[in-house]
């Protein structure tokens, strides 16, 4: 009996993650409403569960505000910069719509607007994580999650699929964004952070590894 009560017993210790993964669902929504801070809030996400939920490093509050307002000025560029794409996507599946659903070209810009949303999709789910672990200029970090995104390929269509299964899930069932953020966080961290890991180790030499107050320590 007394074994249930420890705080390191395996169930309390599934109710505190749980508990963890929906106050960061609830901060990521919080700190997205301005939408061009959505970026930012995604990186302090992915950051707060790779090192307070799977590590055990840290706080939750401060990791993940200490995260948010270093990566903002330049989470709030880089979203600045995925919007002409988010146009681009769609323009095109407009003008799928225009031309019709039998046409050639209709069926052209439909492709072209689908190829354009999963790859800025694939990139946005790679960029943000990239941005709370590196040091690097905008396009270097716009080039390696796009880098990473194409050739790993089967890792990157099931994150774009749980992300996108997330987002219709949210959309359907609002309550649900009391927990998917942290769930879909959560995913992503397994699915991108063999990557990173790789990543970080030939950025080491470069010095672009971030490792100060947004990162306690190299994986």
């Amino acid at each position: 009996m007394n074994r249930l009560f420890r705080l390191d017993n395996p169930v309390w210790t599934f109710i505190s993650k749980a508990c963890d993964l929906v106050l960061l669902s609830l901060l990521w929504l919080l700190f997205s409403l301005p939408v061009i801070t959505a970026g930012p809030a995604w990186a302090a996400l992915y950051h707060t569960v790779h090192t307070v939920v799977l590590e055990d490093r840290g706080h939750l509050l401060p990791t993940f505000w200490r995260s948010f307002r270093t990566n903002l000025g330049q989470g709030m560029a880089l979203t600045l910069a995925c919007l002409p794409a988010a146009a681009f996507v769609g323009v095109s599946w407009l003008f799928a719509g225009a031309m019709g659903k039998e046409s050639f070209l209709g069926v052209f810009y439909r492709i072209v607007a689908l190829a354009a949303a999963f790859l800025l999709c694939a990139g946005t789910l790679y960029l943000f994580p990239m941005l709370s672990r590196f040091y690097m200029k905008n396009l270097e970090l716009l080039k390696a999650a796009m880098a990473l995104a194409v050739t790993r390929l089967g890792f990157t269509a099931i994150l774009v699929a749980l992300a996108v299964a997330s987002a219709l899930a949210i959309y359907m069932v609002p309550v649900s964004s009391l927990f998917l953020p942290g769930l879909t966080a959560l995913a992503a961290e397994r699915l991108i952070e063999p990557a990173i890991r790789r990543a970080r180790k030939a950025a080491r030499k470069a010095g672009t590894v971030r490792d100060g107050e947004n990162n306690e320590e190299i994986s």
